[in-house]
């Protein structure tokens, strides 16, 4: 007798079977419910750090989990911790997302961000010298001494440091605690990069340390250089011995506020370390048209000025890059005009080859000295 099918149609064996159509009972296929499964873990969890734990009692699977962070939804902060990170977004985690994360494991033990993590969460600048060796962007936390000994942080990819007390100016940063200002960049400078998670804290070099104490004496008020060594001196006795603190001494006097930009920061470093005669900073020229235009760098009795394009100079738009470069082109024209020298560099020259930029700025120093 034949196999039959619904309505007595013959039975094809090489049909698939019937799928019944999808209803509201059924969860929505592929991209869209990947996108439900975001939705319900941003309206349970916000933007803070999420265990498998917490994933598993709103009935998220790990296969749907792996689906969320495939499709960009989510991101690994650490075993078994992630984090919302937008929707398709490819931006790494914010500096709020990882500061979390790293306190998360701590439970209720109290700890406070400092570090390059502190540093981003005040808005300081932060570069990297052109170097070979790889620079681990480590998180680094202050727990005391009697929780450190049993919080159990090997898991944890964050660097502890244990304290007997916490610094009195801690600040709260949308409800982390952070080291100030000052304690962020004095902590950066002395223990600023690392090769590994675990490895010796390395100092930053002259140019990459100006970057961080010229912005954070700035960010308090400080206008001339002695105001930012006595910001700089009031918190240095709380350091007495530690490592890379020689660094910061070595280098406290020369921090100067005046410095409009990481660049114009990053590249006084430089002239400093290449013996590039010194500069007077922001120093106002008047060209040929008869106005007064301010300068990065200035040597007035060799007539020479120098300029550091930054990233961000000429704006964001291709109507703002237009606009601004022709602007410089009349600056520059104008001071020409007016017998001075103009030598400028970018930030990815100073980058490449920081010592052919000093070299190139040294070679027009000596020029205009002959020549006056």
């Amino acid at each position: 007798m034949m196999n039959t099918g619904p309505a007595g149609f013959p039975h094809n064996r090489c049909m698939p079977p019937t799928v019944p159509l999808p209803d509201e009972s059924y969860p929505l296929p592929g991209r869209a419910a990947t996108h439900d499964r975001f939705q319900q873990l941003l309206n349970t969890v916000g933007r803070e750090p999420f265990t498998i734990a917490t994933m598993s009692d709103l009935g998220i699977t790990r296969g749907q989990l792996r689906a969320m962070h495939r499709r960009g939804y989510v991101t690994r902060l650490n075993r078994g911790l992630y984090a919302l990170i937008g929707d398709h977004s490819d931006l790494p985690p914010s500096a709020h997302t990882r500061a979390r994360a790293a306190l998360a494991p701590l439970g209720d033990r109290s700890a406070v961000i400092t570090g390059p993590l502190a540093g981003a969460l005040h808005g300081l600048p932060f570069v990297h010298a052109p170097t070979s060796l790889p620079i681990r962007d480590s998180v680094e936390i202050l727990v005391l001494e009697s929780d450190g000994r049993r919080c159990g942080y090997r898991e944890s990819d964050a660097v502890v440091r244990r304290v007997r007390e916490f610094p009195p100016d801690v600040e709260i940063i949308d409800g982390i605690p952070v080291t100030s200002v000052t304690h962020a960049a004095i902590d950066i400078v002395r223990m600023g990069f690392r090769t590994r998670l675990h490895s010796r804290a390395k100092a930053l070099f002259v140019p990459e340390s100006l970057v961080v104490l010229d912005a954070a004496t700035a960010r308090l008020g400080a206008t001339t250089p002695e105001e930012a060594l006595e910001l700089v001196m009031r918190l240095r006795p709380r350091f007495r011995y530690g490592r890379g603190i020689r660094t910061v001494d070595a280098i406290v006097e020369l921090i100067d506020p005046r410095s409009e930009s990481p660049m114009e920061s990053w590249s006084r470093g430089y002239m400093i370390i290449f013996a590039v005669p010194e500069p007077i900073l922001q120093y106002e020229v008047v060209g040929a048209n008869g106005l007064v235009y301010r300068v990065d760098f200035c040597w007035p009795e060799r007539r020479v000025i120098g300029e550091a394009d930054g990233l961000a100079k000429y704006g964001q738009t291709p109507a703002e890059v237009i606009e601004a470069k022709d602007r410089e082109m009349r600056r520059q024209r104008a001071l020409e005009d007016a017998g001075w020298t103009v030598i400028r560099w970018t930030w990815q020259e100073l980058a490449t080859d920081p010592k052919a930029v000093m070299a190139r700025l040294n070679q027009t120093l000596r020029t205009a000295r002959r020549a006056a």
